[in-house]
């Protein structure tokens, strides 16, 4: 009797530790961001399921999408590149710009960074795929044998009248990485659905592709240049300030002094037609040593960038440029010339290498 009564009290306790053992939403939380601090890379195929407001179209997609954690990245958090399947055009985002490759004719367009997430390839992107949301009206936990649902229900948008805002998020139980995301909600009472749902997922070192090459295999492509709607503001204004570390010294600062015809050259390592330009640029430094400045700036990969210009032989100057300074000079595609007379002012700007710019600098000389 004395056994029974002890195997039954030993069971009751051994239950009762089970229970208390049963996980709850601050866990998974907890263990979610404990794991995707772990992430550096992930890949994976999706299917991409929406229905509009009015629920009269419906889309269904299906892609891959590869992402490299970029903390420092101010817009996203990371690096992408993005596919679908049933168009040709590739996407890509890295260090503020984004990229439309079209594979097939080796050409690339640049696109605006925050518009390039809504690109059929941005599409394939799970933007929140490393955080959980911290804001939210309540959220619900459920635990299956292999994941743990998450259902958050969020306040209502009184600006955009959007109501019923729901986001159900289902983790595998071993790494606790998304695999179903759907978010739902009304907008002026006619409802909208998106549901992504991840396959084929590899993290870290079982991901073999990465952005670095995926870049250089665009690198010798042509580059499509953008239409312009409207001049440059900066055009026959004056230059502005520059102060900038030395490409080969970045203890330098170089105060950059417009007292003479000059030409900046805005570059990256990752630009084909930038670095064929490279030979062009030199000799037009050589022919006119003493009339012609000509000054190079790039912002990205600098080790990589001191490797090519030893191997090109480039002996312009080159500065290590910012976001800020693209920015000011509404630079977003490459190359990128600008000629400035030696009263300061920004006279032309080229999009590409092109033999007007000799053209436009001897005019400048004879003036």
């Amino acid at each position: 009797m004395k056994k029974i009564t002890l195997l039954i009290i030993i069971t009751s306790f051994l239950m009762s530790c089970k229970q208390e053992q049963k996980i709850d939403f601050n866990t998974v939380s907890s263990n979610f961001k404990e794991y995707s601090n772990k992430i550096k890379k992930v890949e994976y195929n999706i299917q991409r399921i929406d229905t509009f407001s009015r629920g009269s179209m419906v889309w269904n997609n299906k892609g891959y999408a590869l992402i490299e954690k970029k903390n420092e990245d101010e817009i996203y958090g990371f690096s992408f590149y993005g596919k679908r399947n049933d168009i040709d055009e590739e996407y890509l985002y890295d260090n503020d710009n984004g990229f439309e490759i079209l594979r097939n004719e080796k050409k690339y367009a640049i696109e605006h960074p925050r518009g390039i997430i809504g690109s059929p390839g941005g599409q394939m992107i799970l933007q929140h795929i490393f955080y959980l949301d911290s804001v939210y009206k309540n959220v619900e936990l459920i635990e299956n044998d292999d994941k743990y649902i998450l259902r958050y229900q969020f306040e209502n948008d009184t600006v955009f009248n959007v109501t019923d805002i729901l986001k159900t998020i289902e983790l595998t139980k071993d790494n606790y990485f998304p695999t179903k995301v759907t978010i739902s909600s009304k907008t002026l009472g006619n409802k909208g659905f998106t549901q992504y749902i991840l396959s084929d997922i590899k993290i870290n070192s079982d991901v073999k592709k990465s952005i670095k090459s995926i870049k250089e295999s665009i690198i010798d492509f042509e580059v499509i240049q953008p239409e312009i709607d409207e001049p440059n503001a900066i055009l026959n204004k004056k230059f502005p300030e520059i102060n900038l570390p030395n490409l080969l010294d970045e203890n330098q600062i170089v105060n950059l002094e417009i007292n003479k015809l000059t030409l900046i050259d805005f570059w990256e390592v990752w630009c084909g037609w930038c670095i064929k330009s490279f030979p062009e640029v030199e000799k037009l430094k050589n022919k006119y040593p003493e009339k012609l400045q000509v000054i190079g700036i790039l912002t990205q990969d600098k080790e990589s960038a001191i490797k090519l210009i030893e191997k090109k032989k480039t002996t312009f100057t080159n500065l290590i440029g910012n976001k800020k300074l693209l920015e000011n000079y509404s630079v977003n595609s490459y190359p990128r010339y600008f000629l400035i007379d030696k009263k300061g002012i920004v006279r032309k700007e080229y999009f590409g290498f092109s033999e007007n710019i000799e053209k436009d600098i001897k005019l400048l000389l004879s003036e």
